[in-house]
């Protein structure tokens, strides 16, 4: 009995040892060729090549994991998988041309990271011992930072013919470069009216149709946030959109590298703007309810998802279930209500400005009332 377990232990012992040393480590690599990206131009057809580099032996089939930079995505088929297409030393039947190597690739939006399997059944040795493997698609999303940026390349794998696995090192390539010419598409419902955007470039010229505004100041008794137009769009700078009828369109620019926000977000006024994916539990969001679009609390239990190039509200104290929207006076003649009601809530000087704090010796507005402090 004791002889049996014996040969039994080193028996799993033998099995643990070929499970956690499958691999044999190779000075062969995989690399990657450069490629340049203009951030959101939607353009598809743009490729990095993945090649073999190797001095030792030929190989049949191979799986590696490419995790690329933020703002770089896959270009992804009508099936929704990525666009790879095989290329140079991987091997053709002598009679209809095609690939003997099936080649499938997948995508983990979360991680941003492309996993690529090849291999042929029988197998079969690539025609070279170095060369290119595949295309691989890719495209830059508008908040893509400019300059150079590094995919790595992990749980890398050569198989030869006979099954023997080598394992290249992990390695990382600076070999995308993102412009500083960006597009970036902005979209305002004609049923909601109103929306949220942030752009990395500026706009010195308001499309027809369209109007921003800022958001710093608010009534948490009225349960109202007042806004202020915008004349131009400024960089990385959280807006308001309204469109009466609705917009849609495209706009290009130039982008600061300098000024890119590392955070991913920006905050300014009581506007919050996602550079890249956000995730909370805090804040309003602007929703439809009720017929209604206003910025709404947001239920603690919950996580919402902020897209990259959108805002949420983020007061920095509040109790308000939701907040509609009311325009900030822009000149004297406008610190009248609509209705002709002088406003309760707030100060304004000579030009219409919201103050909170009045000064000795300023002349200010307030409940339609010139006084001086």
């Amino acid at each position: 009995m004791k002889r049996t377990i014996y040969i039994l232990t080193l028996t799993m012992m033998a099995l643990l040892s070929s499970l956690t040393s499958w691999a044999v480590s190779t000075v062969d690599k995989f690399t990657l060729s450069d490629v340049t990206l203009n951030p959101g131009d939607g353009v598809k057809t743009n490729y990095m090549t993945l090649s073999v580099v190797s001095v030792t032996r030929t190989y049949a089939a191979f799986n590696v994991d490419i995790y690329l930079p933020e703002g770089v995505e896959p270009v992804l088929g009508n099936t929704g998988t990525p666009r790879v297409v095989k290329t140079g030393i991987l091997p053709k039947d002598e009679f209809d041309e095609d690939y003997l190597h099936t080649l499938s690739a997948t995508y983990s939006k979360e991680e941003n990271k492309l996993r690529l399997i090849c291999y042929a059944n029988p197998s079969t040795d690539f025609t070279s011992m170095a060369g290119a493997l595949c295309r691989i698609y890719v495209t830059a999303t508008t908040y893509a930072k400019p300059g150079k940026l590094s995919v790595s390349l992990t749980e890398q794998n050569l198989t030869t013919k006979d099954n023997t696995k080598y394992e290249p090192a992990d390695v990382a390539y600076d070999n995308i470069t993102i412009s500083a010419t960006a597009t970036a598409s902005l979209s305002v419902s004609a049923e909601n009216q109103w929306s949220t955007a942030i752009l990395p470039f500026g706009v010195t010229e308001m499309p027809s149709g369209l109007k921003a505004y800022t958001c710093s100041s608010k009534d948490d008794d009225a349960k109202v946030f007042y806004l202020t137009e915008a004349t131009t769009i400024e960089p990385y700078t959280p807006y308001i959109l309204y469109s009466e009828s609705g917009y849609t369109g495209s706009l290009t620019g130039e982008v600061d590298a300098s000024k890119y926000p590392e955070t991913g977000y920006v905050k300014e006024g009581f506007l919050t703007g996602a550079i890249v994916k956000q995730t909370t539990s805090e804040g309003y969001m602007l929703q439809k309810k009720d017929g209604k679009v206003k910025f709404y609390l947001a239920d603690p239990s919950e996580t919402y998802t902020i897209p990259a190039g959108k805002c949420w509200a983020t007061p920095d104290v509040s109790s308000a279930e939701s907040y509609d929207f009311k325009f900030a006076p822009t000149a004297v003649d406008r610190v009248k209500a609509p209705d002709g009601n002088a406003e309760q809530v707030a100060n304004y000087d000579l030009t219409g400005k919201i103050i909170t704090q009045p000064q000795n010796g300023q002349v200010y507005i307030t409940k339609g009332k010139k006084l001086v402090k």
